[in-house]
């Protein structure tokens, strides 16, 4: 029995928006199963005819958009032909995929996103933490409502997708799901690195997102001042778990180490250098890039308060950081502190409060954050006005004799 075989191209209209053009879609129907796909043309509305699903009248624009739409729908006939005469099943996924030119190399975007979080998972705890793992999962999960409703597919082929996708992704972001500028970032930057991989892999004959720049505007760091973190260290709290995780932050706040690289913190990281001092090195698990620090005289006592309390290796036993950053911005108000506390402000204190207000160098604070480059310890270095009066101060005392009035 012959197979019922039909190809139509329809508007794919936006409700709500005017637009002087709209995008052409077509249709594949074979047996009744339906593939979609874009003529990659866009036409005046007024130009369009519904019932043949082309354009009317004569004009030069309508020739060239109906010569456009021979063109895709001769490909498809021929498509469709030669795998009626090669294989005993045809469809239309199968023959939009023929038209599209896809082979055994033919893959979609949430497949190949599924299958490199998948990957991703397995390397947790050893050069991956967990954190980024969670943006990749929920990466997919916005793709996954956004594809359904603005293409009412449940998924996309790599080769069909197109710059102005990520564009819209974008615009979905922030606009109907009310993200702030950083976690949008973090969900493209997700996108735009799976479609490279893909495009590395050979999955695609182009990467569409190449050209494609957006950086969120860096906010504003917050840290502690000297006397906001003297008033957390000396404030008594009622409960002990409040110590506790005060304690954590504490110890993040003269040592730099994040929460993910506290977590796994062992007792064989650990090292006392001739002179008696103690310090700690290991390798982030956000960028494996090797971090060193010297502890100095406070997280020295935090140790030794809790030596021995998370078992003979780890030495913090730590609860998961959203359970910390609620702690913390209760422990925040008892202790006067007007400002909202996270465990990752600690990282931002001792790179400025700790570090830099007392003269230790971007590149030593760079060595000793783990950074990669110097730029990102830059975005640490705020300069604070006992900074500003110390720079002055000197440039003061080397040019009085200089230019003296």
């Amino acid at each position: 029995m012959r197979s019922t075989f039909k190809v139509l191209f329809y508007l794919k209209r936006s409700k709500g928006k005017e637009q002087p053009t709209v995008p052409v879609m077509g249709r594949i129907t074979v047996n009744g199963s339906i593939a979609q796909f874009s003529a990659k043309l866009s036409v005046p509305e007024h130009l369009w005819e519904v019932s043949g699903g082309r354009a009317k009248g004569k004009s030069v624009e309508s020739d060239r958009i109906n010569r456009h739409l021979d063109n895709i729908r001769a490909q498809i006939n021929k498509h469709y032909q030669e795998i009626c005469d090669r294989d005993s099943f045809v469809s239309a996924e199968k023959v939009k995929n023929a038209y599209l030119g896809f082979g055994d190399k033919y893959r979609m975007l949430l497949e190949a996103f599924e299958k490199f979080t998948s990957d991703y998972q397995k390397r947790i705890g050893i050069d991956r933490c967990s954190g980024t793992w969670k943006r990749y999962c929920k990466s997919i999960d916005h793709l996954r409502v956004f594809m359904q409703k603005e293409y009412r597919v449940s998924d996309m082929p790599l080769a069909e997708l197109e710059q102005s996708f990520i564009e819209q992704f974008h615009v979905y972001l922030k606009s109907d799901r009310g993200l702030k500028p950083m976690t949008v970032s973090g969900y493209l930057k997700c996108l735009k690195y799976v479609v490279k991989i893909a495009f590395n892999n050979g999955w695609m004959p182009r990467n569409p997102f190449a050209l494609y720049n957006y950086t969120a505007p860096n906010p504003e760091r917050s840290f502690l001042t000297e006397e906001e973190l003297h008033r957390m260290m000396t404030t008594r709290l009622r409960y002990k778990r409040q110590d506790y995780n005060r304690d954590l932050f504490l110890f993040s706040c003269f040592t730099g180490i994040c929460y993910a690289d506290m977590s796994a913190l062992t007792y064989d990281q650990l090292e006392q250098d001739t002179n008696g001092d103690w310090w700690i090195s290991g390798n982030r698990q956000k960028t494996e890039t090797k971090y060193v620090v010297k502890l100095l005289p406070y997280p020295l006592f935090i140790l030794d308060k809790y030596r021995g309390m998370a078992g003979d290796r780890y030495l913090f036993k730590m609860s998961t950081l959203d359970s910390i950053d609620d702690s913390l911005k209760n422990i925040a108000r008892e202790c006067g502190i007007n400002k909202q506390l996270s465990f990752h402000l600690a990282r931002h204190t001792y790179a400025t409060t700790i570090c830099l207000q007392n003269g230790v160098s971007l590149e030593t604070l760079s060595k000793m954050l783990g950074h990669k480059h110097i730029t990102t310890t830059q975005i640490y270095a705020k300069v604070t006005h006992p900074m500003i009066d110390r720079e002055v101060s000197m440039l003061k005392e080397k040019l009085q004799d200089k230019f003296a009035i």
